[in-house]
């Protein structure tokens, strides 16, 4: 009897340790929840998530069972989660105006936004989101307090944007026109200065852009290297496709050795993808069929979403079908997608559009229904699209 009873207290103290190494969230409607968040004087956490979405099942997986991620939540918020497209959480989707997935909502036992944040992040992230959650300069309601005092001063306006960019796009963008007034070279050039550089350079033809490209060693010198570099690439990132219109080769070149020399492999693929994008702007069919093949054997052997993403745009490049030979090694590429990843529906629905511009009559059907099979996972937009895909290719 003694060793039954060790066994189970064993057993619950194990579960006890389960349950605190990820997010508990209570089954309990929305009222209850602001209930609860009063009478603990806590704010509610609320993860707004959907059936089909991928990153809210990454996060459920690889962010929410972090420890250190578990034990802040559990102990400082009521944790509740909501389906938006079912229920209650369909409601509260259109109260919140939750759009994209996941979208997490800090809110207090009145149901006033406190704080807002969404998508997939790491655990380091997240949590520091959390943290910014429960600290008054971030919340919401007390920036809008400041602001409407005529707060401008820069750090503030640095944090309002932030914050302001995930809630109401509308006040962040007013507030970068003040952020403008008071960011003068002088502030530019310091730590601060490079605080709004890397959230307000979008473009290397942008003020901010221009200001970083022109100081790149100061910001070099001050930045961590990994917010450095993010910077440096984004921005290269957004010029490529202009070199490529405006057939700058020179840059061009310069860009993808850049995207080449860097030791992530994943940039390594993107500098890939920016030969392929220009040989198909300005290079001959040939170029294009022996640069694929080349990628599709080395490269992107094993990267189908790649292979079918460079298939599908130039299958169809600004709508109009390729010439023939394109369109044969399009059909290549995207066979080799699907045969990588025949469970996707973005593989599967390129193939048979391509397959259908080719006449492929029963390679189309099988393609188009294998689409329209795995399209139960996605919208209800999708699923449209994939009846359509099916009746198109019934009826070559």
């Amino acid at each position: 009897m003694k060793k039954i009873l060790l066994t189970a207290l064993a057993f619950s103290q194990s579960m006890l340790l389960l349950a605190q190494e990820h997010i508990q969230f209570q089954k309990i409607t929305f009222g209850q929840a602001k209930e609860l968040a009063k009478q603990e004087n806590k704010l509610i956490f609320l993860d707004g998530f959907t059936s089909w979405c991928a990153p809210c099942k990454w996060m459920e997986g690889n962010v929410f069972s972090q420890p250190e991620v578990a034990r802040y939540f559990n102990s400082r918020f009521i944790n509740t989660k909501f389906d938006c497209e079912i229920g209650e959480g369909v409601d509260i989707a259109k109260l919140y105006q939750i759009k994209s997935f996941p979208t997490y909502l800090f809110l207090d036992g009145q149901g006033t936004l406190i704080y807002r944040t969404q998508s997939r992040m790491e655990a380091d992230l997240f949590l520091k989101q959390a943290q910014q959650a429960n600290d008054s300069n971030f919340q919401i309601p007390n920036l809008r307090k400041s602001y409407d005092l005529g707060m401008r001063e820069s750090n503030f306006l640095i944090r309002y944007i932030k914050v302001m960019e995930q809630t109401d796009n509308q006040a962040a963008n007013a507030a970068k026109k003040a952020l403008d007034s008071v960011a003068t070279d002088e502030f530019l050039k310091s730590p601060n200065g490079w605080e709004t550089i890397k959230m307000m350079a979008q473009s290397l033809d942008d003020r901010y852009g221009k200001f970083f490209e022109s100081n790149k060693a100061y910001f070099k010198s001050i930045a961590a290297p990994a917010d450095f570099a993010k910077k440096e690439a984004q921005l290269l990132r957004y010029a490529m496709y202009g070199y490529i219109r405006e057939h700058k080769v020179d840059e061009f070149n310069a860009g993808v050795a850049y995207f080449e020399g860097l030791k992530d492999p994943e940039q390594k693929i993107e500098a890939a993808l920016y030969k392929v994008e220009w040989t198909a702007a300005h290079g001959t069919d040939k170029e294009f069929v022996v640069l694929t093949n080349t990628l599709r054997k080395g490269l992107l052997k094993n990267e189908d979403e790649r292979l079918s993403f460079i298939a599908r745009r130039n299958a169809n490049a600004k709508g109009t079908v390729a010439n023939p030979v394109i369109l044969k090694q399009c059909y290549v590429l995207a066979k080799q997608a699907v045969v990588l990843n025949p469970s996707s529906y973005s593989n599967q629905g390129t193939l048979a559009d391509i397959c259908i511009a080719l006449n492929k009559k029963k390679e189309a059907v099988q393609a188009a229904e294998a689409a329209r099979g795995l399209a139960e996972l996605e919208t209800s937009k999708i699923i449209k699209l994939a009846d359509a895909l099916v009746a198109r290719a019934k009826a070559l």
